[in-house]
């Protein structure tokens, strides 16, 4: 096995702003196509993505954190009820403030989606990075 070496210090510099507040890196792994380095989410975009993934971990799935994370698929394979909703909303809102410091929840709206098998999860949130309110849209689907 063979290990490259560096060329240049310059390659293997992080170059995050200073207005850079919140970082993350991208889900995907992918190498950025000019740099070479593994792509990065940045502030809203990271926060962003964190409350995504928040919601689609389960718990236990974290291997040395395994009260990370909420059972929110679950819902997916249980009947739709008027109680649903709200039970996610309430699980949500319980995650969030838990488990992600840098975002004020304004808004939770869950709508069950009853002819495809899936929920959708809307989120209106504010950070103490930009002052105007943010939101995030999933879908989840039963797939089985």
């Amino acid at each position: 096995m063979s290990a490259r070496k560096a060329t240049k210090y310059e390659e293997f510099q992080q170059t995050a702003e200073l207005t850079d507040v919140y970082s993350d890196f991208d889900t995907v792994f992918l190498p950025h196509p000019f740099t070479g380095q593994i792509t990065r989410r940045k502030n809203v975009d990271a926060v962003k993505m964190a409350l995504r993934n928040l919601i689609l971990t389960n718990k236990y799935e974290r291997l040395r954190n395994p009260e990370f994370g909420g059972n929110i698929r679950r819902y997916l394979f249980e009947t739709f009820s008027e109680n649903t909703a709200p039970e996610i909303e309430d699980e949500i809102k319980y995650l969030v403030r838990n488990y992600e410091p840098r975002v004020q929840l304004i808004e939770t709206k869950v709508t069950p989606n009853e002819d495809n098998n899936a929920m959708n999860i809307r989120m209106v949130f504010r950070t103490n990075l930009v002052q105007e309110n943010q939101e995030v849209e999933l879908t989840l689907y039963r797939v089985r």
